[in-house]
């Protein structure tokens, strides 16, 4: 929503097609991977919620597959064949379907991780968006690159949490390769960079309020990986650094 008020100049109904269709199927992806994946106990508070209520992710899976086959008759054909290839990326995210013998699935290809989850997050919130509003992508690369350079920070803040973790599983992400002093400063220069585009962006849409929204979402998000350093718990990262996404939005959207 906060794409199309810049594509459309309003904010569009939340309840059309591509707003249902991309909540159905992210319901989908998210279940698809409790439900298949066997995690042992104590890992999050997640884990041990999908254990206890294994029945739950069926139904949700069950109900994503309706409202997005429902939606399907009101979508753009192109806009459904980016999503079939985004989906199949974030299965093989956690589904072992690539063929190598120790490295199956793309999450256990660290450094493509980070790039992987970026892209595939700003293609549903900046690309979709572009083609179901008829636009055209090269008028809005600025909105493209925002999108996926303010994602890469939140990226690595979980790569930074998961460090000892990935390390065990042999999992060599960003933060394990470069170390982790190194990665907290390329945080700090992505979100440099980030604000950056956000004036590259005003200067082809002058656009304040999406000027400051960068610009205050951008050290909000300083903030709280600053303060992940001493809170390391499911809860903190996923209200907090997993909500900079949402938060980025609503600013944007009520500002």
């Amino acid at each position: 929503m906060a794409t199309e008020k810049l594509l459309i100049g309003h904010i569009p109904s939340i309840f059309n097609a591509l707003h249902l269709f991309v909540a159905a199927n992210t319901i989908i992806i998210y279940n698809i991977h409790y439900f298949i994946k066997s995690i042992p106990a104590g890992i999050s508070d997640r884990a041990d919620w999908s254990a206890k209520h294994p029945a739950m992710h069926p139904v949700l899976i069950l109900v994503g597959i309706i409202i997005s086959g429902i939606c399907i008759f009101f979508l753009p054909w192109r806009v459904i064949g980016i999503s079939v290839a985004l989906g199949l990326l974030s299965l093989g995210y956690s589904l072992p379907i690539l063929p190598f013998p120790q490295k199956k699935r793309l999450k256990d290809w660290g450094l493509l991780k980070l790039f992987l989850l970026a892209l595939v997050w700003t293609c549903v919130t900046v690309l979709m968006p572009v083609i179901y509003w008829e636009k055209q992508l090269h008028a809005y690369e600025a909105e493209f690159l925002l999108r996926f350079i303010f994602m890469l920070p939140l990226c690595i803040g979980f790569d930074i949490r998961d460090m000892e973790t990935d390390k065990t599983h042999q999992i060599y992400t960003l933060p394990n390769a470069i170390g982790l002093k190194s990665s907290r400063r390329l945080t700090d220069l992505f979100l440099l960079i980030f604000c950056l585009v956000a004036y590259w962006q005003y200067t082809r849409y002058p656009f304040p309020d999406r000027l400051i929204s960068a610009f205050v979402i951008a050290l909000l998000t300083k903030l709280v990986l600053q303060l992940s350093k001493k809170v390391n718990t499911d809860f903190f990262y996923l209200l907090f650094v997993d909500g900079m996404m949402l938060a980025y939005a609503m600013v944007i959207i009520f500002l």
